[in-house]
């Protein structure tokens, strides 16, 4: 019986290459491109979405789509890059979302971490994580840590209005997605606050950019970093104050980044692509992009990032340009 592997009795490296293919192994030394290069690169692209152009849609979604049908009546902000269809940026996913006065959007939850950046709401707009009820105000960070219950709802007289950060992408990439519907539809809160480590009130927050004004970097401005306590493992949160005529260092990261606009107007150079940017408007930041910030007035803005990920992999790197 001749047991000798036919592998074995080639002689030729095409043909061992053509008989290692139905076998499903590549041989290393016959990549269809490499498996490694010698600094970041990405297919998702500089990118702007305007806060004027959301309001609209959603405005006219609020006519046309209830929360019954749509659960989320969200404008997910899909990087343009050919055949993406979810996406923001490689890890991070960023939608506008509209709660209308009466309405409930019922309550969730999932694997992905989440968090909302609040721009427009008026009394009575709130979310409930985990069974704690939390009054949303502008310039509001709420988070929703991964596997939290959540949902929303707005017992006032005006439309609320915010934008969602998502770790989606991520979770997409490794796998681990786990999704289930609270069972009565709405968690009925047993606690409401807004001193709680889910929120970070804009009141806060300001005070804190306030404190630090003397810590001026050429880079970022003020900056501050909010969730310290790690309730979002995969992401970093940033808010940063601009004072107005900041013109600021080019730099780059291998982090991607999803920038929010509080407040102020100003201009970003990424890469090769200069965004002009507004309050409420959102723009991407890609891995490795060159990025530098200018402000024609005193500015605001938020910033998520996967620098989280990435500083717990040792992967993140940083340098001036």
């Amino acid at each position: 019986m001749n047991d000798v592997n036919p592998l074995s009795r080639l002689n030729d490296l095409g043909d061992l290459n053509t008989q290692l293919d139905p076998l499903s192994y590549r041989a290393g030394w016959n990549k269809a491109e490499p498996s490694l290069w010698a600094a970041p690169r990405t297919r998702y692209v500089p990118m702007q979405w305007h806060w004027r152009d959301a309001k609209a849609g959603l405005d006219t979604a609020g006519r046309l789509i209830d929360t019954e049908l749509a659960e989320r009546r969200n404008l997910l902000m899909v990087n343009p890059i050919a055949g993406n269809h979810y996406p923001s940026l490689r890890t991070l996913v960023s939608a506008y979302q509209m709660i209308l006065p009466g309405e409930k959007a019922r309550s969730h939850r999932h694997s992905p971490h989440a968090l909302r950046f609040v721009l427009d709401v008026g009394e009575g707009a709130y979310t409930v994580v985990d069974g704690v009820r939390i009054d949303m105000q502008p310039g509001d960070v709420l988070l929703t840590p991964g596997w939290c219950w959540h949902g929303h709802g707005n017992d006032g007289d005006q439309p609320g209005y915010w934008v969602d950060f998502l770790d989606v992408p991520t979770v997409q990439l490794l796998e681990p997605m786990f999704f289930e519907t609270f069972p009565d539809e709405y968690q009925a809160p047993t606690l409401t606050t807004r001193d709680h480590p889910f929120v970070f009130p804009w009141e806060e927050t300001d005070r804190a950019l306030c404190a630090a004004q003397g810590g001026v970097s050429e880079r970022h401005g003020v900056r501050i970093r909010l969730d310290q306590d790690g309730a979002l493992p995969s992401m970093a949160l940033h808010m940063q104050r601009l004072p107005a005529g900041f013109s600021g260092r080019r730099w780059r990261s291998s982090a991607n980044r999803l920038v929010c606009v509080k407040s102020g107007s100003g201009s970003a150079q990424v890469g090769d692509c200069r965004i002009d940017w507004l309050p409420g408007d959102v723009f991407t930041v890609p891995a490795w992009h060159a990025f530098q910030l200018d402000a024609r007035e005193a500015s605001d803005l938020f910033t998520v990032s996967d620098e989280g990920l990435q500083e717990k992999l040792r992967y993140l790197r940083e340098e001036d340009i």
